[in-house]
């Protein structure tokens, strides 16, 4: 193991399996090199570097991007989110009240198994949003998750899909209280040794049930 890369990960699977045991957050994914090591969530009070990608070099750092990346809406299925498009909060495990974001992208580096999440070589994902009035939490944002790991598969045309990452209202907030608000959201994704992939969406929160099946 590359000592740059040694970590502690989660997935949205360690999520459902936690849900079941009564836990309402996932466990935090953290790396030494990277950021402080993180609570329960993974909501991170430190500031990581803008443009870090796992164990990069100058060289990497100062590259484009390689590839692509999306942020979408769902468990199941992937719903793309586009700028102005409703953010539904879902309630989930144990009456938890989240946001689940799975992702895509394609043409960047994955590991030869990229479902194994506990792979040293597996991209870290970023996220933060902001809602006016509710950015009380790490960072000066509604809310901030960092080094976060996910499993994937390829679909047939190449693109890659992720589970979903289970984004928890922060506590003591009515997710009712959110609807209709407008929020910013930042997905960042970090293949091994390969530079920052970004995106970013003007979004508007909505408030659903239980999530779908």
């Amino acid at each position: 193991m590359h000592p740059a890369r040694e970590r502690t990960c989660c997935s949205a699977l360690a999520f459902l399996a936690s849900s079941a045991l009564g836990m309402l957050a996932p466990l935090g994914c953290t790396e030494p090199i990277q950021v402080e090591p993180t609570t329960e969530g993974s909501d991170d009070t430190s500031a990581p570097p803008d443009t870090s990608a796992g164990d990069t070099t100058d060289t990497a750092d100062t590259e484009a991007p390689v590839g692509w990346i999306d942020v979408g809406w769902g468990q199941g299925e992937f719903v793309p989110v586009a700028d102005g498009d409703p953010f539904p909060i879902v309630l989930g495990g144990q009456g938890a009240q989240m946001f689940p974001v799975p992702l895509q992208g394609g043409e960047w580096f994955l590991p030869g198994n990229p479902t194994s999440w506990m792979d040293e070589t597996g991209p870290f994902v970023d996220f933060e949003m902001d809602i006016e009035g509710y950015n009380d939490g790490p960072g000066g944002h509604f809310k901030r998750i960092a080094n976060y790991t996910l499993d994937w598969i390829v679909l047939t045309d190449g693109t890659y899909q992720s589970s979903f990452m289970p984004v928890i209202v922060p506590d003591g907030i009515d997710a009712t209280a959110l609807e209709g608000l407008p929020a910013h959201i930042l997905v960042r994704v970090r293949p091994y040794q390969q530079p920052a992939l970004e995106v970013e969406r003007d979004v508007v929160v909505t408030v659903m049930g239980e999530l779908p099946g």
